[in-house]
C-alpha cells in the first residue's frame, strides 16, 4: 500500500476549501419550505362538517400554505370522523413520511373555542347557529369566517358588527359571489344604466342556477350580459 504524504500547506488549503463550501440545510428545517413556518401559519378550527365544508371550504383551507387546520367539530359522528380523515390525508401528501396526525375532533363547539392555540374558526352550521357561534367565537378571541346566510335578521347583523368592532376581531362574510369578476361587471352595467332601466328581476333557486351548469357557463363566459339575460329591461 502506498501512503501519500500531505504537506502542512496542502492540508490547510484543503481544509479551508471545505469550510468555504456551502453547508446545505433543507429549507423545511428552517420553516421555509413550501409552507411558512408553523409559527407563521393561521391555525383554524372548522365548525360544521357538512356538504358545504367537505366539498368547498375545507378543500380551500387545506390548499392554503399559510393556514393549518387543527380541529374539526360536528355533532354527527360520521361527518366528524370523515372530516378528520380528510384533513390528515390532505396534509400527509406534503409530509416526507406520507403520514400526518394532528387534527383534533370535537362534538361541542365550546370545547374547540376554549383552545388558546386556535386563531380563527370557519362556521358552516345550520342557519340558526350562525350568530350564536360567531359571537361566542369572537368573545373567545377568535377571528371568524361565517357561511351565508350570515344572520336571520337585521338585529342579529347589528350584534355581529358591534361585537367585531368592540373585540377588534376580523370577521369575514362568506358571500363570495359578490366578489366574482363577472358579477361585479354585471352590477356596474346595471348601476350605470348600460342595459336600460331595469323594471323586473327574476330570481331562480340555487339548485337550478347558482350551482348548476348555467352558473358555470356564466362564470366561464365572462359575459355580463349573459348573467342579466333573465332581467327584463326597457329601452
Amino acid at each position: 500500500m502506498t501512503i501519500q504524504r500531505v504537506t502542512r500547506r496542502q492540508f490547510v488549503t484543503t481544509a479551508a476549501a471545505a469550510c468555504a463550501a456551502p453547508f446545505v440545510v433543507r429549507a423545511s428545517a428552517l420553516g421555509a419550505d413550501v409552507r411558512p413556518a408553523p409559527s407563521q401559519r393561521i391555525t383554524v378550527g372548522m365548525i360544521g362538517m357538512g356538504r358545504q365544508t367537505k366539498y368547498a371550504n375545507l378543500r380551500q383551507f387545506l390548499g392554503m400554505p399559510d393556514v393549518q387546520v387543527v380541529a374539526v367539530c360536528d355533532v354527527d359522528a360520521w361527518r366528524l370522523a370523515d372530516a378528520k380523515q380528510q384533513v390528515e390525508e390532505g396534509y400527509a401528501k406534503n409530509q416526507p413520511s406520507g403520514t400526518y396526525k394532528g387534527c383534533e375532533t370535537y362534538r361541542d363547539f365550546r370545547e374547540l373555542l376554549a383552545r388558546q392555540d386556535i386563531d380563527a374558526v370557519m362556521i358552516a352550521t345550520p342557519d340558526h347557529w350562525h350568530v350564536p357561534m360567531a359571537l361566542a367565537a369572537m368573545e373567545a378571541g377568535k377571528d371568524v369566517s361565517l357561511e351565508k346566510p350570515i344572520t336571520r335578521s337585521i338585529g342579529e347583523g347589528r350584534k355581529l358588527c358591534d361585537a367585531a368592532k368592540r373585540l377588534n376581531r376580523v370577521f369575514r362574510v362568506d358571500s363570495e359571489l359578490r366578489s366574482y369578476p363577472h358579477i361585479v361587471q354585471a352590477a356596474e352595467l346595471v348601476r350605470n344604466g348600460r342595459i336600460g332601466k331595469v323594471h323586473t328581476v327574476t330570481c331562480r333557486p340555487a339548485d337550478s342556477c347558482c350551482w348548476g351548469g348555467s352558473h358555470r357557463r356564466m362564470a366561464a363566459s365572462g359575459d355580463a350580459t349573459f348573467i342579466l339575460a333573465s332581467a327584463a329591461t326597457a329601452s
